[in-house]
């Protein structure tokens, strides 16, 4: 009876002991697979990416700069990030902008806008994010601008205007300058170049006139 216990106890420990061994070696394998993928999601990352804005990218760079940074930042830190937030966010209307123009010249209505941008800085790159309805807005006055005459070209630039400035109030940063007069008046002028081009016959004195 003792013997049968003992040889029972001893096939037990047995178990346990390559149970354990097991379970080790998974635990380890485990470990290793999340290393590799850890790696290959940091080489998927922008290796020159700008590191100004306290490691902050897309929506949660524009939460921050809307007042809900995450939790541990400054908030001072954050107020010092403004002009180069600025920067940034002026870049990121001007493209999708042009993305507009772009598409409605070369007849292209298949793409649409997104959200987020890579816009290049001194220091590297960043990922810019702005809310979908304000992007989209602004790539439809690009695309509509390229056909605008200039009633549209009015009612354009006040739509412009409008998402833009919600977007620098939310931000809490101030505009410059109207981007209607900064996109819209060079839209205006490249379409007049592009007249004067493709008309020859157009008297000099007039395009003196169309911009002075």
């Amino acid at each position: 009876m003792v013997t049968v216990l003992l040889l029972a106890v001893f096939l037990g420990t047995g178990a346990a002991v390559v149970l354990i061994i097991y379970l080790i070696d998974r635990v380890n394998r485990l470990e290793k697979m999340a290393s590799i993928s850890s790696s290959s999601e940091k080489d998927k990352r922008p290796s020159n990416a700008d590191n100004t804005f306290l490691g902050l990218s897309g929506k949660g760079l524009w939460d921050a700069m809307c007042g809900k940074p995450p939790e541990g930042f400054n908030s001072n830190d954050l107020v010092a990030l403004k002009p180069r937030y600025e920067h940034v966010l002026k870049k990121h209307v001007e493209e999708v902008f042009n993305q507009g123009r772009n598409h409605s010249q070369s007849g292209d209505i298949s793409k649409k806008p997104r959200p987020t941008f890579e816009v290049k800085t001194l220091r590297g790159s960043i990922e810019s994010w702005m809310p979908p309805q304000h992007v989209s807005t602004i790539y439809n006055v690009g695309y509509e601008s390229v056909n605008a005459n200039e009633e549209d070209l009015m009612r354009l630039a006040t739509s412009l205007d409008e998402s833009t400035g919600l977007i620098y109030s939310r931000a809490d940063i101030t505009m410059a300058q109207p981007f209607s007069s900064l996109l819209l008046a060079a839209s205006a002028q490249e379409e007049i170049l592009d007249d004067l081009e493709s008309d020859p016959e157009i008297d000099q004195s007039e395009d003196e006139d169309i911009f002075n």
